[in-house]
């Protein structure tokens, strides 16, 4: 399946394979539902209301198909609960979570295709308490940092064990984050029967950060300390990087030798440590970064101006969202499909631009 899906987006592109395949689960659902076997979360619940506007300069990447130069950030009609407490429930190694014999999308993680409707659900043991987390996505470090960080610091520090899906659960960073916070946790390895389930609730609508997400990501990735050097420039680059989720390809060595003619700083996140973006922080304050989660170490920087390189293949807001959030408005967007030229030209011009009187100090 794993194999099909690559070549399908070889042909058709990532974007439109994702929605394909939730097309063809939504029959699927439907069809559980008629049965009794599948309980979505309401409709109401899954309404959206427009909490903020946020602007950007540069190029228009592909997905915002009216070419404006402004995205709005979205939030739940109703507020959800921080947690919900859910007696009798089983829950599988790929995330799913059943109860009296039916699959419940309020305390799962994600929303169910045909695989998740039908993994095995027969508990090989049972636990009087534990905590688990409703979210959508397993795959990446964004997942991560986005729907599974961000709730447990929010209920810190936990009632209970944490248990995870397996495939986010054998991600290294899972078992350093988790430890310096000094939470107990295991992975789902088989279906578990909990007595008095916590489910920690997906707050936000997709990838739409809020101010408060900020503040509590910065207990992991620090404060911003102090103002950074005048000029300075760093670079997050994915050279040599392979993406979990979508092929996508960026002018990476055009754009570093820009920036070491400029006297800043290259990290190619591939191969770089949590003490390396420490190291930079006084040194950022630009970022340029190509569209990807090692964004979330800026978190941690006196940043005051954000440049994101995107390929037409593969992009989403989220990062633009983190930054308006964490109090950054100077913001441009470099389409690197459009040629090293292009990105040289507009780079260029973004870096020798003054700041924007907007953006935070």
């Amino acid at each position: 399946m794993t194999r099909l899906t690559k070549m399908l987006s070889a042909v058709l592109g990532p974007v439109r394979v994702a929605e394909l395949r939730n097309d063809i689960s939504s029959f699927w659902r439907m069809g559980f539902a008629a049965a009794g076997r599948f309980r979505p979360i309401p409709a109401d619940e899954k309404e959206v209301v427009l909490a903020k506007r946020m602007t950007f300069k540069g190029d228009v990447p592909i997905p915002i198909r009216n070419g404006v130069y402004e995205q709005g950030r979205m939030a739940f009609r109703l507020p959800r609960p921080q947690f919900e407490t859910a007696a009798g429930l089983i829950v599988t190694p790929n995330g799913g979570a059943w109860r009296e014999g039916c699959f419940e999308e309020r305390f799962s993680a994600g929303q169910p295709g045909l695989r998740l409707l039908l993994e095995n659900r027969h508990p090989v043991e049972t636990l009087p308490k534990a905590v688990v987390i409703q979210c959508a996505h397993n795959d990446t470090y964004g997942d991560w940092v986005s729907e599974y960080l961000i709730p447990v610091l929010r209920a810190a520090p936990l009632s209970a064990p944490l248990l995870l899906p397996v495939q986010i659960a054998s991600k290294s960073f899972v078992a350093r984050d988790l430890g310096a916070l000094g939470v107990e946790w295991r992975a789902i390895e088989q279906p578990i029967h909990i007595e008095n389930a916590c489910v920690l609730r997906q707050q936000k609508f997709f990838v739409h950060f809020s101010e408060e997400e900020v503040k509590l990501l910065r207990r992991v990735f620090g404060e911003p300390a102090s103002q950074a050097r005048p000029g300075s420039v760093v670079y997050l680059s994915r050279h040599g990087e392979a993406s979990d989720v979508a092929d996508r390809r960026y002018p990476n060595l055009a754009i570093e030798a820009i920036v070491t003619a400029r006297g800043g700083r290259v990290i190619r996140t591939g191969e770089a440590r949590r003490d390396d973006y420490i190291a930079a922080a006084l040194e950022a304050e630009t970022v340029i970064f190509d569209h990807g989660s090692a964004f979330y170490n800026s978190l941690g920087w006196p940043v005051r101006r954000v440049v994101e390189i995107v390929s037409d293949d593969w992009w989403n807001n989220a990062f633009l969202m983190l930054s308006y959030a964490a109090g950054n408005r100077d913001y441009t967007i470099i389409r690197g499909d459009l040629g090293d030229a292009h990105v040289e030209r507009l780079l260029t011009q973004t870096l020798d631009a003054p700041l924007d009187l907007s953006v935070a100090s």
